[in-house]
């Protein structure tokens, strides 16, 4: 499945960009269960660089529409001064499968940064953020230990999922009926 399944690409009417606005609907509604875990993660820890993970992410504007409500709160948190006078950076990785096309997110960069600072009120300053793609499967390692401060991931659960061979005999049968597989670890 890694390396032969993928989203329709490009800029074509039947693209995953162009028709995902159920996807995108969600994202708006759990916009403040999103808000409430990064200011507890962000709280909590106070990193430097916090670095968020986006798994699944696919490409288009869903991703970029994450990224941008992950640095409103930050920087929400910044002007309110929750954080002090820590200056948080902010490393976004957007991971999906590696056949899945990430150029349109790479190439709407720098009018989503222009559009992100034009949105903010004045005296308000963003957070420094870095976007940097990264394809592979997330049934696979991805990061090393303890890199990663915070996992998103929206609407991925809704392919097929793998279930782990040694894991089978464990699994009620309902379990993987809708074909979803949840990992406790």
């Amino acid at each position: 499945m890694e390396l032969d399944f993928h989203m329709a690409i490009g800029e074509a009417e039947a693209n995953y960009a162009n028709n995902s606005r159920l996807q995108r609907k969600a994202l708006i509604k759990t916009k403040p269960v999103l808000e409430k875990v990064m200011r507890q993660v962000y709280m909590a820890l106070l990193p430097p660089t916090m670095v968020v993970a986006d798994l699944g992410c696919s490409v288009g504007i869903n991703t970029l529409l994450f990224v941008s409500k992950v640095t409103s709160t930050v920087a929400d948190a910044q002007c309110h001064n929750e954080l002090g006078c820590h200056i948080m950076e902010l490393q976004f990785f957007l991971n999906d499968l590696p056949r899945n096309d990430f150029n349109q997110v790479f190439q709407s960069l720098q009018q989503f940064t222009k559009s992100i600072a034009a949105g903010h009120p004045k005296g308000v300053a963003l957070p420094p953020f870095y976007i940097s793609g990264l394809p592979g499967s997330y049934y696979n390692r991805l990061f090393p230990c303890q890199s990663v401060h915070l996992f998103h991931s929206s609407y991925c659960l809704h392919w097929q999922s793998q279930v782990r061979i040694s894991m089978e005999p464990l699994m009620a049968c309902t379990v993987n009926a809708l074909g979803t597989f949840v990992s406790i670890k």
